[in-house]
């Protein structure tokens, strides 16, 4: 025979007798090939086994797989012809001493918390008294039946928006983190994503790495509600609030009404009872005055200070008269004064004034040719005596 038929048939064989083998080894020489197909020797203490696994399989994979890692391969002995290579061709792969989604779980926390998703300084914290809140949930789920129990019972003055998504499945976290994008832009108060209990695998859409970077870009605050209290997802972890269940989450998020009303009353008692001690205050200190004033004999005080307003009236009043006497006598002496003043200047209207040199000369005093300045009233003229 040829070689490819020695080949053809030595794989026949190995693959009829060794269809199933579960073996558990440590991976060495890792080669993640461009098309997708893993390359990997397994091995142990004494002896190594070169193994490989096709794309279409380890898209399964969950969990980061590289050298040193110790895993169980299940899958079938086989001959690759060209070379007549022996090797193990793995159909599954799981981590050794740890569940794979356990270990696909633990190394994505471990990653985000490093970098910084998880941090409380980016929490956003919850609105007191909330107005319009966005549901992420399933429409048909016991959970959302239960929320709304408690929103009817709790706190009815809230606006609920119920966006419907897929809540487990490989679409889930894709159609989830489209929702989130959406409704972010639109002014929601808060934002929570709710499903009920379930299998790890059942919750598994709330560990994609995806819906956590949604989650943490988000500006308004999310609570997480997956699942029971035992149950934690990574987006329990990067949310800016944790619920244990669906119906926690609305307890967490809604002030309860009756609380309110019993808060309202006490605030309203206490308000009354400050108010009316101000008053009884005020009337107290109010009366004590009014006694200081009966004791200090006020009435007779202002009736003695009126009387001894009126004589003052009475004084001034005087006084002005007085003052008024002495200046119309005043007056009429300057109007007598005035009088005899216009008398004598209607006298001497025609009077002349002779001045020579500056100097008041009588007439029977010149002679001719002297030269003068005559005055009346009113006007001058310059003159010279001829005889």
């Amino acid at each position: 025979m040829t070689v490819s038929q020695l080949n053809e048939q030595a794989k026949a064989l190995l693959e009829t007798h060794f269809s199933f083998v579960e073996v558990t080894g440590e991976i060495s020489r890792m080669i993640k090939h461009s098309s997708g197909h893993w390359y990997f020797s397994l091995k142990d203490e004494k002896s190594v086994i070169s193994s490989a696994m096709y794309k279409f399989q380890n898209q399964a994979i969950k969990f980061e797989v590289k050298d040193g890692m110790k895993i169980t391969v299940q899958g079938k002995l086989t001959i690759y012809p060209p070379t007549g290579g022996y090797q193990l061709m793995a159909n599954k792969m799981l981590p050794a001493g740890i569940g794979e989604l356990e270990l696909a779980f633990n190394e994505l926390k471990e990653k985000l918390q490093k970098e910084g998703l998880f941090d409380i300084k980016f929490k956003k914290p919850l609105p007191k008294f909330p107005k319009n809140v966005a549901i992420i949930t399933s429409l048909t789920s016991a959970a959302y039946q239960d929320m709304l129990k408690v929103i009817n019972d709790r706190f009815t003055l809230c606006k609920f928006s119920v966006f419907n998504s897929l809540m487990q499945g490989e679409m889930a976290a894709t159609n989830i983190c489209n929702i989130l994008k959406k409704i972010d832009l639109q002014g929601f108060d808060a934002i929570v994503l709710a499903r009920g209990g379930g299998s790890k695998e059942d919750l598994w859409c709330f560990n994609d790495e995806g819906l956590a970077r949604a989650i943490f870009d988000l500006q308004t605050p999310l609570i997480s509600a997956i699942g029971h209290e035992i149950d934690y997802c990574i987006s329990d972890f990067v949310a800016d609030h944790r619920s244990l269940t669906p119906t926690a989450a609305m307890v967490d998020l809604l002030p309860d009404s009756k609380v309110l009303a019993q808060s309202l009353d006490m605030v309203y008692d206490a308000f009354k009872n400050f108010i009316n001690q101000k008053l009884e205050k005020c009337e107290n200190r109010l009366n004590l005055v009014s006694l200081n004033l009966k004791n200090q004999a006020l009435s007779q005080r202002i009736g003695n200070a009126v009387l001894e307003l009126k004589h003052k009236k009475i004084s001034l009043d005087n006084l002005v008269q007085t003052k008024l006497m002495r200046l119309s006598h005043a007056l009429k002496e300057c109007e007598l004064s005035l009088s005899k003043q216009n008398q004598f200047f209607n006298l001497t209207k025609t009077m002349i004034q002779i001045q020579k040199n500056g100097k008041i000369t009588a007439l029977s005093e010149l002679k001719s040719g002297d030269e003068v300045t005559l005055y009346s009233q009113n006007s001058k003229k310059q003159a010279i005596i001829k005889s």
